[in-house]
């Protein structure tokens, strides 16, 4: 049976940098993310680039964005579990997206429910990281991760991260492997391994 592993925090903490990392140190593994329903599905493509549905998601209502993030995510991780795959490592699964749209003003209830439909993860690392500091790490913001402002900057970058950032507490966090993504990504690699494969 395959070994969850989930990377998680908020934008710009390194989630894609250390599960590319973790990916490296694994024989068989599979990643899945919400970027799967662009580049997995067989049938007429929707969006062709990520600013496509940054886009789409920046003209959606709270409730129905957190329906259609349910739905992508969802999607991604049943075709993960459809493989053979030793790992599936899971990049900000729906931690991220729904601190997120509860910051954005989704229906909490809403939330509750949907956190319902996806399996827990066998390990869950939390990526450690004040917003301020995760935004010097960015070249560029998009709309989303920006609070849907028209013309995302780094000021509306660190006011829509740190709101999104005080929605975690949703979480169990006793479940979660809290590192801190200050580090650098080989020390980083360290500590994920000497868990993953103690």
């Amino acid at each position: 049976m395959s070994k969850t592993i989930c990377v998680t925090g908020i934008d710009g903490a390194g989630k894609n940098t250390l599960l590319e990392l973790i990916a490296g140190n694994l024989k068989s593994f599979v990643i899945a993310d919400i970027w799967d329903i662009m580049n997995r599905s067989n049938e007429t493509q929707i969006f062709n680039t990520k600013k496509d549905i940054d886009n789409y998601l920046c003209s959606l209502s709270p409730d129905s964005r957190a329906l259609f993030l349910a739905h992508a995510l969802k999607y991604s991780v049943d075709k993960a579990l459809e493989t053979s795959a030793g790992y599936i490592l899971l990049n900000a699964y729906y931690y991220k997206y729904f601190a997120t749209e509860i910051s954005l003003g989704a229906d909490s209830g809403l939330i509750e429910d949907l956190m319902k439909i996806f399996p827990e993860p066998d390990i869950i690392f939390n990526l450690e990281i004040e917003a301020e500091t995760a935004a010097l790490r960015k070249k560029k913001f998009s709309r989303y991760e920006c609070g849907m402002v028209l013309n995302p900057d780094i000021e509306s970058f660190i006011k829509a991260q740190t709101k999104a950032k005080a929605k975690w507490e949703m979480f169990d966090k006793t479940k979660m492997i809290s590192l801190d993504a200050t580090k650098t990504p080989k020390l980083l690699l360290s500590e994920a391994l000497n868990i993953i494969k103690p």
